[in-house]
């Protein structure tokens, strides 16, 4: 007697998504918006997406006996506990650890660290301007940047100018995170 393989090989895998309906698709969808609620920052676009990738990755292996619609629908739900789970973990200490320094408690500032992130995907295309915001956040003065990023001062000012032109672009509409 011979045995069947118990999951669809990548080729196998590859004829079945390319079989999807547009009505399958759409279904999909609709069951990926059901499984986000409660999750604001993912749409359900994200989370098709990411199934997708998972099952052609062979990351899910897809058994033999279950429909296209049903196994995706199962891969996403998964997912989306998975991300319900990161949203929801437990505060790891240093999240909520104050610091002492000469004998005043700082607390983290969560606000301070978007801006931050923010600041630095709006230069993140301009390595120069990229690599002067790095060094101005561990407060290094004019000289030590100027070399370490190869510039002379006309460099440093032209680079200076170029990284707040990036940062007043994508603050345009205000310095909000």
């Amino acid at each position: 007697m011979d045995q069947e393989e118990p999951y669809l090989s990548p080729d196998e895998v590859r004829r079945a998504l390319d079989r999807l309906s547009r009505a399958d698709i759409v279904r999909l969808s609709l069951l990926a918006r059901n499984w986000l609620r409660g999750l604001p920052r993912r749409s359900p676009d994200d989370l098709v997406n990411e199934a997708i990738e998972r099952i052609l990755s062979s990351r899910r292996p897809w058994p033999c006996d279950l429909d296209r619609v049903a196994f995706i629908n199962g891969v996403m739900r998964s997912i989306a506990d998975q991300w319900r789970k990161e949203n929801h973990r437990e505060p790891l200490s240093e999240d909520h650890a104050s610091k002492i320094v000469e004998g005043c408690t700082i607390e983290p500032d969560h606000e301070i660290n978007d801006m931050v992130a923010k600041m630095r995907r709006s230069i993140a295309e301009d390595e120069l301007a990229r690599q002067m915001f790095e060094h101005l956040l561990v407060d290094r003065d004019r000289d030590e940047i100027q070399s370490a990023i190869g510039v002379d001062a006309t460099g440093f000012d032209t680079v200076r100018r170029r990284m707040f032109r990036h940062l007043k672009a994508a603050f345009a509409s205000g310095w909000k995170i």
